[in-house]
């Protein structure tokens, strides 16, 4: 091999391509859009569990309240954008049903809602 060949050779493999550049530039945005649909995926879960653990927590705290009243009353009511709303139904003798639907939106404003019913023994008067 002439002396002119090997220095060509040694000019062509200095240095970084353009094309290395842009498949590199390629990858690095692909990951980044990956990383960044992952981060959505993750607040999106955190918001529903959020949510769901507040609306639960109204919901038995709803239902402990109108058990120990002696004369609970259908109603509804509104906190940290959770809506509640109870009923509560006499349904035989000395028994009473109570049912209370959490009614919110996700964070892509869908409807979610959660419920819970109980049945509670009313003592005689």
């Amino acid at each position: 091999m002439s002396m002119a060949t090997k220095k060509n050779i040694r000019r062509n493999q200095q240095g970084i391509t353009i094309m290395e550049v842009l498949i590199a530039m390629v990858i690095l945005s692909l990951s980044l859009l990956l990383l960044l649909n992952m981060a959505m995926v993750a607040l999106d879960g955190n918001d529903w569990s959020d949510r769901t653990t507040r609306a639960t927590v109204l919901l038995q705290q709803k239902l402990e309240e109108l058990r120990t009243e002696s004369d609970p009353v259908d109603g509804a009511d509104t906190s940290g954008g959770i809506s509640r709303t109870w009923t509560v139904t006499d349904v035989g003798h000395h028994l009473r049903r109570i049912d209370v639907l959490a009614q919110w939106e996700d964070i892509r404003a869908q409807a979610k809602s959660n419920s819970v019913t109980a049945y509670v023994q009313v003592q005689p008067d």
